[in-house]
């Protein structure tokens, strides 16, 4: 009789599945535990008793963000594997929906997830599993279930190595403690947190920047330039044609926008801080705000989850439902990879400069700039008590501005308008 052995994809699944019983008493209320209904071999039911209060679920996903690990990875391969790198995806899978969250004042109970790869490398899934129960165990959350999906070439990236992640949160929250800016008043201070990482946003940015920059560094005017010097060096011959019709001929897209050139060899520090992993703020809102129906400790007035857009952008989601504006000041240094991606486009020629447009405004309009996350206290002294509350949770904030009156957001020298 012939031995049945798994697959990859099912030891894969197995892998993770361990995740949600190892994380099924993070959440600090025991009432919001998932209860086992039922098990098999592959597969384990759980569900969570919300009552009296009511649930809400947010989904979203990594971005782009594993392309640094899958660059890392590939280059590790020649030496010593390092699957490691992938580890802190998982943080910033969850931290987009956990933060999403924790603006609304809802608590996030658990997490399931989705992850696509084009093959079920053992190492890999072993390498996001450690990080997927680090991440659940820092946000004080369940994983709930997930799926692993292994797609081939539907699964595009760097590398052999290719991963997609997304995520749906369930939160629970009390109607209550929900935080949508009704008591929002002008002067009211506004606390920040800091972030040292770049998070899943504004990475087209990055990498466009490195790409040029990894052009101009080698001598060539274009991708295109490069990549017909490539396959010259191949023997093989594009005569009189434009490279980027052909691919798109051949691949049937826009390939070029496919052809990822290799910059992480030439600045492998900057990949290496672009891969920083995101924080999770629900823990500091759970306890700012009295856990999900205890009397709040902080008197809070609104929040804001400062991912794509950045300030400009996500503080003025925060406050102009009731036409206030913000002014803030950048009480927390740029993440260590905006700063160098900054002197990176500085140092471009200037026709080079004029053409990748990376502007003071452009880059504050991408990226959250060292802070991740804000929250509106009622008063000058709640604010003092916030920040004291976050020091003791290992959180880095202070106060960095307030609200306005006018419907405007102020930040690091620029003025941002928008229509009540």
């Amino acid at each position: 009789m012939n031995e049945l052995f798994h697959d990859e994809k099912a030891q894969a699944s197995i892998t993770l599945g361990d995740v949600i019983r190892q994380t099924a008493r993070n959440y600090p209320d025991s009432r919001f535990h998932p209860k086992i209904v039922a098990q098999t071999t592959h597969y384990t039911f759980a569900g969570i008793d919300p009552a009296p209060f009511s649930f809400w679920a947010t989904a979203d996903g990594v971005g782009t963000k594993p392309e640094l690990a899958e660059r890392l990875y590939t280059e590790s391969l020649k030496n010593i594997p390092a699957p490691e790198v992938f580890e802190g995806l998982a943080f910033d899978t969850l931290s987009m929906i956990d933060g999403d969250e924790a603006r609304f004042g809802r608590y996030m109970v658990g997490a399931a997830e989705i992850l696509d790869m084009n093959t079920a490398d053992p190492e890999v899934i072993s390498a996001l599993a450690r990080g997927l129960k680090a991440a659940c165990d820092e946000g004080q959350f369940a994983l709930l279930n997930g799926e692993t999906a292994e797609l081939g070439y539907r699964t595009s990236g760097y590398g052999n190595t290719r991963v997609n992640w997304n995520a749906v949160g369930i939160s629970v929250f009390h109607p209550e403690k929900l935080l949508l800016g009704e008591k929002l008043r002008e002067g009211q201070p506004i606390v920040a947190f800091r972030e040292k990482s770049i998070r899943s946003n504004g990475l087209s940015l990055a990498r466009r920047i490195l790409e040029t920059s990894f052009l101009s560094q080698n001598g060539f005017r274009s991708k295109e330039d490069y990549l017909l010097q490539k396959l010259d060096e191949q023997g093989i011959k594009i005569d009189g044609s434009d490279i980027g019709q052909v691919l798109n001929d051949i691949f049937g897209h826009d390939a070029m926008e496919q052809v990822l050139l290799p910059w992480h060899q030439i600045y492998p520090k900057i990949t290496q801080e672009l891969l920083m992993s995101s924080r999770l703020y629900g823990p500091i809102m759970y306890e700012a705000q009295g856990k999900i129906d205890e009397p709040r400790v902080i008197d809070l007035t609104a929040a804001g989850h400062i991912s794509g857009g950045g300030v400009p952008e996500k503080a003025r989601r925060m406050v102009e439902r009731h036409g206030f504006g913000v002014a803030m000041e950048p009480i927390f240094p740029d993440p260590t990879s905006v700063s160098d991606l900054l002197d990176l486009a500085s140092e471009l020629p200037e026709e080079v400069q004029e053409q990748l447009g990376v502007t003071e405004r452009k880059a504050s309009e991408t990226w959250n700039r060292g802070i991740g996350f804000v929250m509106v206290t009622e008063n000058m002294a709640q604010a003092e008590n916030l920040v004291q509350l976050a020091q003791q949770k290992n959180y880095e904030a202070a106060v960095a501005g307030e609200v306005i009156a006018q419907p405007e957001i102020h930040w690091r020298g620029q003025v941002w308008n928008y229509k009540v």
